[in-house]
C-alpha cells in the first residue's frame, strides 16, 4: 500500500490500546491507514512523505477542544483586550488609550477582564469608569461574558436608570439603590443591544483563529452556543467557513437562541427516519455528501444535533447557583437564570425531538437541577444512548458524580480553568471547597469526562495547559487546588480526544489513532506520560495535522 504520509519513530499514544514507544502512523485520503511500530508500518506501507521524529516526541490525535465559542473569539480578538491585565490602573489606563484613538461618542467595548487577577481584586467602580471614558460609551465584558461592566454614559445610551427593574434571569447590581455599573446574566442584553460594534470581517476572523487552534493541536471543537453572537447569521457564517475543510477545523454545533428554536422546529416536523434525524450523529463515508440539503445536513466538518441551555452563571461572578453561601460572600449562594420548571420543560422538548441536550450549569445546586431535569424527561421518554451532557460541572456535591454515571450524562468540564480561574475556586466554602473542579470524582464514578477551554473566557485555551492542571492540579501561580480531585495523564488525554469524540457521537471516526480513523494528530514536542508532571509545563506543540494535511509546524 502507498500512503502519503507516515509519520514515524515517536511515542505513539493510539489512545484505544497500549502506548507504542518507537511507532509509527500512515496516513493516506485523509484517513489513517496503519498504526504500529515503525518496521512494522514501514514493511506494509510506502509512503510519499515520511516524517522522522525524536524517539521522546509523542504522537495523539488532534485534540478535540469539546465546548469553546469561536465565533465569539473571533469577535473578542476586534474588541479591547484585557486578558493581561492585573491591576485597576491597567485596565483604566488601556480604556483612556482606546477612547483617544476614538471620535467622540463612540463606544468602547472590552473583553477578557477578570477582577480575580486583579490586585485589588474588584471591579473598577462605575465614578473610575465615567472618569476614564467621560464622553464615550464603554461595555467590558468579564471574561466569562456573563458579568459585564458599563459606564454612566453607556447605561443613559440604554435608557438604563436607578428605577429600571431587574430582567429575568439576570440583576443590575445596585448600592444604596443606586447602579454600580455591574451588570449580571440577561442585564447585559440591556446594554449591548444599544452597542454599536465595528462590522467584522468573519471569514478571515476565522482563519486566523484556526491557526491559532492548530497552534494549539487542537483539530476538532464543539460550538457551545451557534446563535448567540449574531443570531441565525452564525448558521451560515460556519456553514461558509467549513465546506470543505479549508479551513482545518471540524466542528459540532450546540445550537442556542434563534439557532435552536429552528432546529427544534425542524426536528419535530420530521417523521421518524426523516434524515434530518438520521443524518446528524452518522459518520459520514470518505468523500461522502450529506443527503439531506436542510440546514442541518452533516458531513465530516461541520454536525449538528445538540440543543444548548443554560441554568446558571459563573462562580467569579458570583452567580453560580450553589447549596451553601460562597465563602468569600455570606448569604450569595447565585441563582438561577432560568426557572426550574422552565428548565424541566425546555430538556423534555430537546429531549423528545430526538436531540442530545448539553445545558451549562457551574454550581452543584445548578448542576443537580439538570440531572433531576435528565431524570423526569428519561423517564417519561426512554431513550437509549442519548449523551446527554452538563457543562462546566465546576462544583458538585457527594452523591452528583453517581448520578452522572447512573443516567449516562456526560460531563463537559473545562480543567483549564484549574490552572487559569484558581480565584474562582477558592470562593467556595468550607462544604464545597473539596468538591470544586471534582474531576477525579467524576472518573471514579464511571463518568464520561470530555474536556474542552471554553474560550475566549481564559488567557489561553491550549490542551497541554489543561491536562497537566488536570494531573497536578496547580494553577498558573502554582496554587494547589483539591489535590484529591487530580486524575491520571492518561485520562486526562483520553478526556482532550476520545472523550470529546464520545461527547459529540464521533468516536468511530476521531479520537484515536486507528484505521479508519480520520487522520487528524498532533505532535508533542516531549513525552506526554513522563512521569515527572511538572514536565508537562514544558511540553509544546510540534506539529499538527488535519485530514492528513499539516496545517501547523512550530518553527
Amino acid at each position: 500500500m502507498r500512503a502519503d504520509l507516515i509519520l514515524t519513530g515517536g511515542l505513539v499514544l493510539p489512545i484505544a490500546g497500549p502506548p507504542i514507544p518507537g511507532g509509527a502512523v500512515a496516513t493516506r485520503a485523509g484517513r489513517i491507514v496503519a498504526v504500529g511500530r515503525a518496521e512494522e508500518v514501514a514493511a506494509a506501507v510506502s509512503a510519499n512523505r515520511v516524517v522522522r521524529l525524536d524517539p521522546r516526541q509523542s504522537v495523539v490525535p488532534g485534540f478535540i477542544d469539546s465546548h469553546q465559542h469561536l465565533l465569539s473569539y473571533v469577535r473578542s480578538r476586534t474588541r479591547l483586550l484585557l486578558w493581561d491585565t492585573v491591576t485597576l490602573d491597567t485596565v483604566l489606563s488601556r480604556v483612556r488609550e482606546c477612547t483617544a484613538r476614538l471620535p467622540s461618542g463612540a463606544w468602547v467595548i472590552a473583553a477578557g477582564h477578570d477582577q480575580g487577577r486583579l490586585a485589588e481584586r474588584r471591579h473598577p467602580s462605575l465614578a473610575e469608569l465615567d472618569a476614564a471614558a467621560p464622553d464615550h460609551p464603554v461595555l467590558i465584558y468579564r471574561a466569562c461574558s456573563h458579568i459585564a461592566l458599563a459606564n454612566s454614559r453607556a447605561l443613559a445610551l440604554a435608557g438604563v436608570t436607578d428605577d429600571t427593574p431587574d430582567p429575568s434571569g439576570g440583576r443590575l447590581e445596585r448600592r444604596a439603590g443606586k447602579l454600580t455599573g455591574v451588570l449580571e446574566e440577561s442585564a447585559i442584553g440591556l446594554v449591548s443591544a444599544a452597542a454599536q460594534a465595528a462590522p467584522i470581517d468573519w471569514q478571515t476572523g476565522l482563519r486566523d483563529a484556526a491557526r491559532e487552534y492548530h497552534r494549539r493541536g487542537i483539530t476538532s471543537v464543539g460550538e457551545a452556543a451557534l446563535g448567540h453572537v449574531a443570531g441565525l447569521r452564525d448558521l451560515d457564517v460556519v456553514r461558509e467557513a467549513l465546506a470543505g475543510g479549508e479551513l482545518g477545523l471540524r466542528m459540532y454545533v450546540m445550537a442556542y437562541g434563534p439557532v435552536l428554536e429552528r432546529l427544534l422546529e425542524d426536528a419535530e416536523m420530521s417523521a421518524a427516519g426523516d434524515p434530518l434525524r438520521e443524518g446528524m450523529h452518522r459518520p459520514s463515508a470518505v468523500g461522502s455528501q450529506p443527503s439531506n440539503l436542510s440546514p442541518w445536513s452533516s458531513d465530516e466538518w461541520l454536525r449538528f444535533g445538540c440543543a444548548k441551555l443554560f441554568v446558571d452563571g459563573t462562580l467569579g461572578g458570583g452567580t453560580a447557583w450553589l447549596t451553601e453561601d460562597y465563602g468569600d460572600e455570606p448569604g450569595n449562594r447565585g441563582y438561577p437564570v432560568m426557572p426550574v420548571e422552565e428548565l424541566r420543560e425546555r430538556v423534555a422538548r430537546a429531549h423528545r425531538a430526538g436531540l442530545q441536550v448539553a445545558v451549562h450549569a457551574i454550581g452543584d445546586a445548578a448542576v443537580e437541577a439538570v440531572l433531576d431535569a435528565y431524570d423526569q424527561a428519561l423517564t417519561a421518554r426512554p431513550r437509549r444512548d442519548h449523551r446527554h451532557r452538563i457543562e462546566h460541572v465546576e462544583v458538585l456535591h457527594p452523591g452528583l458524580p453517581e448520578r452522572f454515571a447512573d443516567l449516562g450524562v456526560v460531563a463537559a468540564v473545562q480543567s483549564c480553568f484549574t490552572y487559569w480561574e484558581e480565584g474562582d475556586v477558592t470562593r467556595l466554602g468550607p462544604g464545597l471547597a473539596p468538591w470544586g473542579h471534582a474531576w477525579g470524582a467524576l472518573r471514579r464514578a464511571g463518568v464520561v469526562v470530555a474536556n474542552g477551554s471554553d474560550n475566549p473566557v481564559l488567557p489561553d485555551f491550549a490542551p497541554l495547559q489543561g491536562i497537566y492542571a488536570a494531573v497536578a492540579r496547580r494553577s498558573h501561580a502554582g496554587l494547589s487546588l483539591a489535590p484529591h480531585q487530580a486524575i491520571s495523564v492518561e485520562d486526562a488525554i483520553w478526556s482532550f480526544t476520545a472523550g470529546g469524540a464520545y461527547a459529540a457521537f464521533e468516536e468511530r471516526e476521531k479520537g484515536a489513532l486507528a484505521p479508519g480513523m480520520f487522520a487528524d494528530l498532533a505532535v508533542i514536542s516531549g513525552d506526554l506520560l513522563d512521569p515527572d508532571v511538572e514536565r508537562l509545563r514544558e511540553l509544546q506543540v510540534d506539529m499538527t495535522l488535519v485530514g492528513g494535511r499539516v496545517v501547523y509546524e512550530r518553527g
